[in-house]
């Protein structure tokens, strides 16, 4: 019988895919690269560099998890037919390129295939995959597309590109990647959390203060508002908290627990200029 593999960005995907009535077994490859370091290092300094990160934003960061997830990829290359479900945003996008980039050192399976939109006809504010219902995803998997030879070397060269201590290839890329289809702007979305020249602040930094000044103050409504009109980014409570702790250590703004468990002080918060 033909092995099949789906490897998808997130739990919450998995779970609803699990439902969805596919060939196939289900598995997991997710970190948040957009943040933190992304470093060329082996797998073990990887993990650790990641696992420090997390750890230093409150968040619970296992380099066990990471190692898992490598190894789950590994193993599934060994498949008839890995199909990826990676979507627009920069959080997919980088993941997809670390994934193309290990799979292409360790061998690719012998069908790869890809499931990726940045919009579906029946959720008019498309973020991501976990908006869809089981019968959603299953439409979309007769529609998956192949990876081609460029694609993966987009990939790779991206990957390397970040990973990169001088940044200054990234913008050559946003001209020269065609084959994936979404990476391009990913990385133009990547380059935008690079400090502003004249505030210092990023891109995500700057909508979330000019949203607090708004009188936007819950995390939930935040999360919302900066959402909305920043669909390559779907910022995370984990980040949006963060950074709202970093504003309130400045003095830039007030109602945020400096320290405490993330769920609880995102539900507490109440930010104000």
């Amino acid at each position: 019988m033909e092995r099949i593999v789906h490897l998808c960005n997130g739990d919450s995907t998995a779970d609803t895919l699990s439902l969805a009535d596919l060939p196939g077994e289900i598995r997991v490859w997710a970190d948040a690269l957009d943040q933190g370091p992304s470093l060329p290092v082996s797998d073990d300094e990887h993990y650790k560099a990641r696992t420090a990160f997390w750890a230093s934003q409150g968040s619970t960061g296992d380099s066990t998890k990471l190692a898992e997830y490598d190894r789950g990829l590994d193993e599934a290359a060994a498949a008839e037919e890995l199909i990826l479900w990676f979507e627009h945003d920069l959080f997919d996008q980088l993941a997809l390129c670390r994934v193309l980039s290990r799979l292409a050192r360790r061998g690719l399976p012998q069908t790869l295939t890809i499931v990726s939109i940045d919009r579906h006809p029946e959720v008019p504010n498309f973020l991501g995959f976990g908006q869809l219902q089981p019968e959603q995803l299953a439409e979309l998997w007769p529609r998956r597309t192949p990876l081609s030879r460029d694609a993966i070397d987009e990939a790779i060269t991206t990957w390397i590109a970040v990973t990169s201590s001088d940044p200054r290839a990234l913008p050559y890329l946003t001209r020269r990647v065609k084959a994936l289809p979404f990476l391009a702007g990913a990385i133009e979305r990547h380059l935008e959390e690079f400090p502003d020249p004249q505030s210092g602040l990023s891109r995500t930094e700057r909508q979330l203060l000019a949203a607090v000044a708004r009188g936007i103050a819950t995390g939930g409504e935040l999360m919302k508002t900066v959402h909305a009109i920043d669909p390559r980014y779907p910022i995370t409570d984990t980040y949006l908290l963060h950074t709202l702790r970093t504003f309130a250590t400045a003095g830039l703004v007030e109602g945020v627990a400096p320290s405490g468990p993330s769920p609880s002080a995102f539900r507490e918060v109440n930010a104000t200029i």
